[in-house]
């Protein structure tokens, strides 16, 4: 009886100092967001320092009354937007019209949290309700009214909570029953949002659940994406960036209703013949891998809107780049290119090109075909002065960067 005291009493030192560990790297994460002005992230990580160890709990209160004291400061500035623009409307008559606008918009503005891509930020109603107002500080409608939300993220979600039921809402209004927890998944779930979990592998109950629209497991440690992937036909959305993934299984090309696949931030060196087969793809993200070249069947991707291929090992671009009609935005960054097809005049479509940090002398005369491109960038390669005359002068209503 005494060894089993003593075996318990060693088991509840080693939860205790745990438990201890993982609250001082909660409140360390939550110190560091504050510093960077991460309000939200700040007291997610505040209140998580609290369930990791529950004495502490004046500890972490004092720690998000800062929080809100910063957030509470950015609202005394718009305040005092609110009163500047008062007081220049006393003033000057003839700006009473412009002042007038002005004064409204700071008026509904003074609640607001910060702005997701310059589009939306987060407001609070009498009703303690949240919701969402564009720059001219006008709700968005399409994005609801909800009992608990979070800003927008980088990849265009935002949580959403009504009436105990969360949600993923995006930026066009649809939203999407979410879980983040495998075992929460139920048949009327569609997403399921296993982000930075520090999973070594992907749990083999996820695939038992082929009604998933949406599948978040980026920032993770998974070294491969299991042939099962093939079984989950009904992804539109995939997310696998900052994991550590050498290669893909063909499988991957049963997913014919995915329109969003960021695979950005892995060690891909190639990518499989059945890629190609993903045809409904309108998002592609291969940021940061370590390919050296591109399957043919890539030029099947003829939907393809955005194309990051920045950071790997390119030499060149297949000839089959001309398939791309639909693309936009093209992100070839710091990668080996000494040249580029002349192929690339047929992306009529394409506003933005990044083609820095690469080893390019100069470019074809088809370039001038870009009649749509807003952005050129150059820099970081060694052009020479007269070459760089001629890109001009091939794109006089582009922005370029040397």
């Amino acid at each position: 009886m005494k060894q089993l005291t003593i075996f318990l009493l060693t088991l509840l030192i080693v939860a205790t100092a745990q438990a201890q560990n993982n609250y001082a790297e909660a409140i360390q994460q939550g110190d560091a967001a504050l510093r960077r002005g991460q309000y939200k992230t700040a007291i997610n990580k505040y209140f998580a320092a609290e369930a990791f160890d529950p004495s502490k709990k004046a500890v972490v209160q004092g720690k998000v009354n800062v929080a809100f004291d910063k957030i509470e400061a950015l609202r005394m500035e718009a305040d005092k937007a609110k009163r500047q623009a008062e007081d220049a409307l006393a003033q000057v008559k003839e700006e009473q019209a412009k002042t007038r606008a002005a004064l409204a918009k700071a008026n509904k503005l003074v609640d607001a949290f910060y702005f997701y891509a310059d589009r939306f930020a987060l407001a609070f109603d009498k009703f303690q309700k949240f919701y969402f107002i564009d720059k001219n500080g006008d709700p968005v409608t399409k994005l609801g009214r909800w009992d608990k939300t979070e800003q927008f993220d980088w990849n265009g979600f935002a949580k959403v909570k009504l009436r105990n039921e969360e949600y993923l809402l995006d930026t066009f209004g649809y939203v999407c029953p979410v879980s983040y927890a495998v075992e929460d998944l139920k048949p009327n779930i569609f997403a399921l949002d296993l982000s930075e979990k520090d999973l070594p592998q992907i749990p083999e109950e996820i695939f038992h659940h082929s009604q998933l629209t949406i599948l978040l497991l980026q920032w993770n440690s998974f070294l491969q994406l299991p042939e099962q992937i093939g079984e989950l036909k009904n992804l539109a959305y995939l997310d696998f960036h900052s994991n550590q993934l050498t290669n893909l299984p063909q499988q991957i090309g049963e997913l014919k209703n995915l329109t969003h696949l960021d695979l950005s931030s892995n060690q891909l060196a190639n990518l499989p013949e059945r890629f190609g087969e993903l045809k409904n793809l309108t998002y592609l993200n291969l940021f940061e891998n370590d390919l050296t070249s591109l399957p043919e069947q890539i030029s099947e991707l003829k939907k393809l809107a955005y194309l990051n291929l920045g950071a790997n090992h390119l030499i060149d671009l297949p000839q089959q780049v001309s398939a791309w009609r639909d693309l936009t935005y093209l992100d070839l960054r710091s990668n080996k290119l000494t040249s580029l097809s002349k192929e690339i005049g047929d992306l009529k479509n394409l506003n933005y090109l990044d083609l820095s940090e690469n080893q390019l002398t100069g470019l074809s005369e088809q370039i001038a075909e870009l009649k749509n491109l807003k952005r050129l960038d150059l820099t970081n390669n060694p052009i020479p002065p007269q070459e760089q005359e001629k890109i001009k002068n091939l794109l006089p209503n582009c922005d370029i960067a040397f």
